[in-house]
């Protein structure tokens, strides 16, 4: 968004973004010049990857597929730095396709949610 021009002008909700970003106005949108735009945006995303290549490099990996929980960091609700691999929680790969309707063969907090879960849409049960 600031490649694009975004100013935070926090106005995003209202059609009224005077930047023209976040707008469905065209009048709005003549402010967004494209192809001034277009170069920044490549540039913001050419250095996002050679940051990326650099993280994944220091980290002593080659490919971001390698990336593991246990790779990255978050903070805890004191404001400690505790590991992903910590602090989320995970299933064995393949058990919930193995799991039969009972709940109670889930660990939480997935247990909670199996009774809502639904192969045919995202939506929660109503």
């Amino acid at each position: 968004m600031f490649a694009l021009g975004c100013l935070q002008s926090l106005s995003c909700h209202t059609d009224e973004c005077p930047t023209g970003v976040a707008t469905q106005d065209p009048v709005r949108q003549r402010a967004l010049v494209v192809p001034d735009k277009a170069t920044r945006v490549a540039n913001f995303h050419n250095q996002t990857v050679a940051a990326l290549a650099e993280m994944i490099g220091a980290a002593g990996l080659t490919h971001p597929s390698q990336v593991r929980p246990g790779h990255l960091m978050t903070r805890d609700g004191d404001g400690r730095a505790v590991s992903f691999a910590r602090s989320i929680d995970t299933l064995p790969a393949g058990c919930l396709a193995t799991v039969d309707a009972r709940a109670d063969a889930l660990p939480e907090p997935f247990r909670s949610c199996w009774g809502e879960a639904r192969a045919d849409r995202f939506a929660a049960a109503s």
